[in-house]
């Protein structure tokens, strides 16, 4: 078993960031921020919290996550800063009690505290056994003026869809295997997967994709081009993309994603095409 702790969990969810670029997502009050923070997770609720180290089978996975809102007051003083937190992540992947560990400034403290309420995870587990863990997140708070470029998006269309939905989607485009929990929290339930002429279920096609049969794309290819589009109201998309790998023909892919009623986002076709040409 390998050991979940604070540092392996940052290194494996990366760092959130806000970025004062936007006037709506703007906290308006430091009366709001202590608010905020001084809201217990759970009132009432008696159960202990796990302990700070736990040795698991299976780490938690980032499935759905919240960006912070960038505090007024620090976008007045013009400042930066960087708030780690760690969450208690319950059986069911939700977030149970939120506890700042380390801060750069207080003024940032209730923002993130705030966004690592509304994160969700795929359960820690211990042989088949879900159980509570500590995770660690990183929050970063960043004037938009000095914002650096995400080089892991190829298109602009790219940045239109939650960040943690499309880093799967490259995995797969690219060849990986991903874990069988993520692809039920990225793929609706009655998803299709049309694949050299053939239709299944996605959950299905991914899952051989992981035994070797490369159904949706094999290993070593890259993303070389990408485009798409959002509907008007925000909630449904696609993207078309071309994958290529030296020495063969590229392959393209027509992928449709829509938010579900709890508004996650998740996949709800997905068509690949071998060119010939």
């Amino acid at each position: 078993m390998k050991p979940l702790t604070i540092l392996t969990t940052i290194l494996a969810i990366g760092t959130f960031t806000a970025h004062a670029q936007d006037p709506a997502t703007v906290t308006d009050s430091a009366a709001e921020i202590a608010s905020i923070t001084a809201e217990p997770a759970f009132q009432g609720d008696t159960t202990k919290p796990p302990a700070d180290f736990v040795d698991v089978d299976k780490e938690p996975v980032v499935i759905a996550k919240k960006e912070p809102v960038y505090p007024a007051l620090a976008l007045k003083a013009g400042m930066e800063g960087k708030v780690w937190v760690k969450i208690w992540v319950d059986k069911t992947g939700k977030p149970r009690e939120v506890v700042i560990i380390k801060s750069d400034a207080d003024v940032f403290d209730g923002s993130a505290m705030e966004a690592a309420r509304q994160f969700r995870f795929t359960p820690a587990y211990i042989k088949d056994k879900p159980v509570d863990v500590w995770v660690s997140v990183p929050f970063r708070f960043k004037l938009a003026e000095k914002r650096e470029t995400d080089k892991t998006v190829t298109d602009t269309v790219w940045g239109k869809f939650p960040r943690v939905i499309m880093k799967f989607t490259r995995e797969v485009l690219e060849g990986g295997s991903p874990d069988s929990d993520v692809v039920n929290a990225f793929v609706l339930h009655g998803a299709q997967s049309i694949a050299n002429g053939y239709l299944r279920p996605l959950v299905l096609a991914l899952r051989e994709q992981g035994e070797g049969k490369h159904t949706i794309e094999e290993p070593g290819r890259k993303v070389a081009f990408s485009t798409g589009g959002m509907a008007d109201d925000g909630r449904s998309g696609y993207l078309v993309v071309r994958t290529e790998k030296k020495g063969t023909k590229p392959h393209y892919h027509t992928i449709v994603m829509q938010q579900d009623v709890g508004l996650n986002w998740r996949i709800v076709h997905w068509h690949t095409w071998h060119s010939s040409r």
